[in-house]
């Protein structure tokens, strides 16, 4: 199972560039076989920026399903719209799911309150990095009861692993990270982290769901 993204910062205000993004996501749904979400970043992003997200069970799929875009005209034509908001060129990324806490389930709702936090292991720390990367998800949702998702990045800096939550809004995601912030077994797990990653690789971000 493998969650593609793509991300993109846009200017122009606050309300034509999410339009469009809205417009564009809505046109993918209607063509591919894949929930295609909307996201708008809200810490650690630029200002403007928004991520569409989907999951593929493989390239093969992800591959099968885009190609249902190339010939569309609408597709086409709201690409080129949307090169009017475009600040610097679109960012994909491709990871692979290597641990989940629960099974699939619905998409999070409109409102859901994604955050990311990625990290790079050390060298020769790969293995020991993504086995304590289960440990930490599986803990996570101990704690909390929000469901965990644990990656490991296909493309883009070698070896980097991702842990993803998606909390149904903002006051769960208060909740959340009060609950782990309190809890000393979890906090000390995360400090039995250091040394398997290179130091400064330690990323987190927040988005939240448009559509």
């Amino acid at each position: 199972m493998h969650l593609f993204s793509r991300v993109a910062t846009l200017t122009g205000g606050p309300i034509q560039p999410i339009e469009w993004a809205a417009n564009i996501t809505a046109h993918v749904n209607g063509l591919m076989g894949v929930e295609l979400s909307l996201w708008q970043g809200q810490f650690g992003y630029p200002l403007g920026t928004v991520a569409w997200s989907a999951v593929f069970e493989s390239r093969a799929h992800l591959a099968e399903e885009t190609s249902k875009l190339a010939g569309d005209q609408g597709f086409l034509d709201l690409v080129g719209q949307g090169q009017e908001f475009a600040t610097t060129p679109f960012t994909d990324t491709l990871r692979t799911v290597v641990h989940a806490t629960s099974e699939p389930g619905d998409a999070p709702p409109i409102g859901a309150w994604a955050e990311l936090t990625t990290a790079a292991p050390a060298a020769g720390q790969i293995g020991a990095a993504r086995a304590w990367g289960v440990e930490i998800a599986d803990r996570y949702s101990a704690v909390t009861g929000t469901p965990s998702v644990f990656l490991a990045d296909d493309y883009g800096p070698f070896g980097q692993l991702t842990w993803l939550v998606a909390h149904v809004d903002a006051a769960a995601a208060d909740r959340a990270n009060e609950a782990v912030a309190g809890d000393a077994d979890y906090v000390a797990a995360i400090d039995g982290g250091g040394g398997r990653f290179q130091p400064g690789s330690a990323n987190r971000s927040a988005l939240i769901r448009l559509a």
